[in-house]
């Protein structure tokens, strides 16, 4: 079988070549043949998160796999055809879900194909976008490039234990070009989201926050939310 070779060490030599490798995998139907993966990284090989996305993408696509373990620095990912599927998933860590949903959405819709998806894990951990960014950043942008997905925030799973929630749904898409070449208002939105911290203490940082933004000439749109999670977390997205 003629395998695409990828360094999993190349530039920072993380994660994200593992997302996109596969994710290309699936799209285009190249089998890959992963090494060094996270090589530049202290803690080596694949984490749970990234065997999660695997493991779906596994399922989804009906793919053969060889080395998918917690610490494997090498992977080999042979796709098939992506099929419609209704699944549930634990990361069972507060591995980041939106770094998951990163591979899944676009596999899913540009083959034309529907996933309905509970997964558990973390929602807004440190080095991930937040949940908030998915459902509204990603979600506009995708969008806009004719990529259909909703989500729904069951529960927000914040470092060290994870434990959030949430459903996602992904739709048969046709993709079309995206052009962002100006800003096109100066009305901001901020949403901050938080658990088992003080209400006085996200108020102070959000008023700093948005004396900030006020001096720059931009209008802001403010929105506090305090939500279940098993830990204390909170997360503020500006868009």
């Amino acid at each position: 079988m003629d395998f695409l070779k990828i360094n999993g060490a190349h530039g920072e030599g993380g994660g994200q070549i593992i997302r996109s490798a596969i994710t290309l995998s699936c799209i285009t139907k190249q089998p890959i043949h992963l090494e060094n993966i996270r090589k530049n990284r202290k803690d080596e090989g694949l984490k749970a998160q990234h065997l999660t996305a695997i493991r779906i993408l596994q399922k989804i696509s009906k793919a053969d796999v060889i080395g998918a373990k917690i610490g494997s620095t090498e992977l080999k990912f042979i796709p098939g055809n992506v099929e419609n599927l209704e699944l549930i998933e634990d990361v069972k860590t507060a591995g980041s879900i939106s770094l998951i949903l990163q591979v899944l959405i676009p596999v899913v819709s540009i083959s034309q194909k529907k996933l309905s998806l509970i997964i558990k894990g973390g929602t807004d951990v440190l080095w991930s976008p937040s949940m908030d960014y998915t459902q509204h950043v990603l979600k506009e942008a995708y969008s806009r490039m004719g990529i259909e997905f909703s989500i729904e925030i069951i529960k927000r799973g914040y470092y060290p234990k994870g434990s959030g929630e949430i459903k996602l749904k992904v739709y048969p898409s046709k993709i079309k070009s995206l052009i962002l070449s100006k800003r096109e208002t100066n009305n901001l939105k901020l949403k901050c989201t938080f658990s088992k911290i003080s209400i006085d203490v996200i108020k102070e940082k959000i008023g700093i926050i948005k004396e900030k933004i006020m001096k720059e000439n931009f209008n802001v749109e403010i929105e506090i939310k305090e939500e279940e999670a098993i830990d204390s977390g909170a997360s503020l997205l500006i868009y």
